[in-house]
């Protein structure tokens, strides 16, 4: 058989999309490089907000329109789970797969492939049980328990990977519905982390990039104390010296002094962090059932920069949500304006239904949170202005992507320092032709907003 997959939303998505890709192509299934040379196709589904459920509906129906005879559609993922009488109601889709289950891909496709050409119907898989609210009990241990064995086989080539080191989460933010369809937090053992990050670097992938959904969390669930401080000494002594390891979403509370210190002591480890927080007005963080205490979070910063004087923070916020008063708004700009992040994603307050937040009185108006949005953007986009222009005249490692030409004929190299996390922050382009997958060094000549220039083999 001959199969396509579609990802939609989040890293973690991906990782999920690329262990469907490794059971397929185990089993002696093909991949098809575009969904119309396919037998069966894949999507990937994400449920964050609106807009990510707008998508996949309009994604699925697309792809569903254009089926040819014979061809299959199976959505997987979030929203497969969280909104299944949605998604299995769009014409063209067989069958749905949720989230937690993604590891029987194999079932499905090969389900089909084993008919050797005839007509045989595909059952969807029943979507695991939703998650219980706070006042629940906990689900059982086995509700994770494949996805915690299951074996991922890397199959793609890329400089850059993601390595899903815990899927759910313990959090009940206000805003939030990934527990009610994921669950508590299930982290992968050590073991197995550590063995899909030596099957990365064998492959040649010279940046791992660890995520889940609350990263500092990691190990809780398995008795480990300081989980992900021991991850990553783990890690180090496995990994050559030439991979980096990049952390993304590790929430503030979790951040400890060890952490800080493996981070400063390991070379491997980015100095980089992304660190959601939301919010710095206590009265809005407490809305939102988070941690209120912001100059906690102040202090997490001083001492991430005193470890590591060039420390790369970027975080993520929400404006506009219920209850958001002008007073509350400036304090997060004064804080924003204060702490000097180093890029900052904003989000537009989306109420979803089935959120805690959706109930609150004192729901913003559209106009005044696109108003605040574009404010909060306009004045981070100064800041990290400033950022990048401190490393003028500097050296900086790049990992270098691919390659190029500017307008005038001359080669260009395009890559990410430590500061670029793949995706959502800048990018440094380079004078010249080096290697894909190489780490060069640069000397920075020209800043941008977002992004740097530089030339390989300058002196400073």
């Amino acid at each position: 058989m001959k199969y396509h997959i579609v990802t939609l939303g989040c890293p973690k998505n991906a990782v999920d999309s690329e262990g469907m890709d490794g059971i397929l192509s185990g089993e002696g299934h093909a991949q098809a490089a575009r969904a119309d040379d396919a037998d069966v196709i894949i999507v990937n589904t994400c449920s964050f907000i609106a807009a990510a459920r707008s998508e996949t509906l309009s994604v699925l129906g697309e792809l569903g329109a254009q089926k040819r005879e014979g061809q299959r559609l199976i959505a997987a993922g979030c929203m497969a789970q969280s909104h299944g009488d949605l998604v299995s109601g769009v014409a063209g889709v067989d069958a749905t797969l949720s989230t937690q289950q993604w590891m029987r891909i194999g079932e499905l496709v090969g389900e089909r492939a084993s008919a050797n050409g005839r007509q045989v119907p595909v059952i969807g898989l029943e979507p695991a049980a939703k998650a219980p609210t706070p006042s629940a009990q906990p689900p059982t241990p086995s509700s994770y328990a494949d996805w915690r064995t299951a074996q991922i086989r890397r199959t793609r080539s890329a400089p850059s990977a993601y390595l899903k080191i815990s899927d759910g989460c313990n959090l009940r933010c206000a805003f939030c519905t990934i527990p009610s369809f994921k669950g508590d937090m299930a982290s992968k053992p050590v073991g197995s982390i550590l063995a899909e990050a030596q099957e990365l670097a064998a492959r040649g992938v010279r940046e791992i990039v660890l995520v889940a959904q609350h990263l500092t969390d990691y190990g809780r669930d398995l008795k480990i104390t300081d989980g992900l401080a021991t991850l990553l000494d783990e890690l180090c002594q496995v990994l050559p010296e030439n991979v980096w390891l990049r952390l993304m979403y590790a929430y503030p509370h979790g951040v400890s002094d060890r952490l800080i210190q493996v981070m400063a002591d390991r070379r491997q480890v980015l100095p980089y962090l992304d660190m959601p927080l939301q919010h710095a007005h206590p009265d809005t963080l407490r809305r939102m059932r988070r941690p209120p205490d912001a100059d906690r979070t102040r202090g997490i910063i001083r001492d991430l920069r005193a470890a590591m004087p060039d420390m790369a923070m970027r975080s993520t916020f929400i404006v506009g949500f219920p209850g958001e008063t002008s007073a509350e708004f400036k304090e997060l700009l004064a804080f924003l304006d204060e702490v000097r992040l180093d890029r900052v994603g904003a989000f537009r307050y989306s109420q979803e239904p089935g959120t805690h937040a959706a109930t609150l009185a004192g729901q913003v108006r559209p106009q005044v949170i696109e108003k605040r949005w574009h404010e909060l953007m306009q004045l981070q986009q100064g800041i990290s202005r400033e950022r990048s222009q401190h490393w003028l005249g500097r050296r900086i490692d790049v990992l270098v992507e691919g390659h190029g030409t500017a307008d005038d004929g001359r080669p260009l190299a395009l890559g990410r320092s430590f500061r670029d996390a793949p995706e959502v922050d800048g990018q440094v382009f380079v004078w010249g032709s080096p290697p894909v997958g190489e780490i060069v060094t640069v000397h920075v000549t020209q800043a941008t907003d977002y992004d740097l220039w530089g030339e390989m083999n300058v002196e400073c």
